[in-house]
């Protein structure tokens, strides 16, 4: 990723399907591997113009092996977004391809999302779930703000934050029992499985309420 070679890259990630490799395996080999270029960004072995070459590569990858997955048919809304300031877009697009592949219908609104707009889409669209990210932390006051603003609106949606930030800082506080934080890609897979588990327990229940 690092030489901006989307071809050797895509190879590497098609090696590893092959080998029986899940799509939580993918994001998290993918994952690990942008953690290390930031490491090493931090670290000054490599360029800001390397990281963004990296990014790029990683985006190709990621969009590639998504359109290549099958889809169920929808039945949950998720409305996917990194609060304003954060640019690392990565991780919303990995969990937006494991709740299209677990039959979500996902709008995914990127980066650096300004609060008002974040409000007026969810306004709008309704989502069951709103996914928030956030990395820095200095940011983490203001996702305290979003966190507050989306649990006061009347269409009361689940909202779930991923960071990896968690993993040593204690955001419990940031919201209520209607905001789920969940800091590593399994972690989220587990979450949605369970989800999509109830759901489907819910749905044969009503099915045989119809038939009786």
């Amino acid at each position: 990723m690092l030489e901006g070679n989307v071809q050797k890259s895509w190879l590497l990630i098609a090696i590893y399907i092959e080998e029986g490799h899940s799509s939580t395996d993918v994001y998290t080999f993918l994952t690990e591997a942008m953690y290390e270029i930031g490491k090493r960004w931090q670290e000054n072995k490599i360029s800001v113009a390397d990281e963004h070459l990296a990014t790029a590569t990683c985006d190709y990858v990621l969009t590639r092996f998504q359109l290549s997955q099958h889809q169920l048919l929808q039945r949950h809304r998720a409305l996917l977004f990194c609060i304003e300031g954060e640019e690392h877009y990565l991780g919303i697009k990995m969990i937006a391809g494991l709740m299209r592949e677990q039959g979500w219908e996902v709008k995914n609104l990127g980066a650096n999302l300004p609060l008002p707009f974040a409000l007026k889409s969810i306004e709008r669209w309704d989502p069951d779930v709103v996914c928030l990210s956030v990395s820095q932390v200095h940011l983490l006051p203001d996702l305290q703000k979003y966190i507050a603003e989306i649990e006061n609106m009347p269409q009361s949606p689940l909202v779930l934050v991923g960071s990896r930030l968690l993993n040593k800082h204690d955001l419990s506080a940031s919201g209520s029992s209607r905001t789920i934080f969940i800091n590593h890609i399994q972690a989220f897979k587990d979450w949605l499985l369970i989800n999509n588990k109830e759901s489907s327990t819910q749905d044969k229940m009503l099915a045989m309420g119809e038939e009786i």
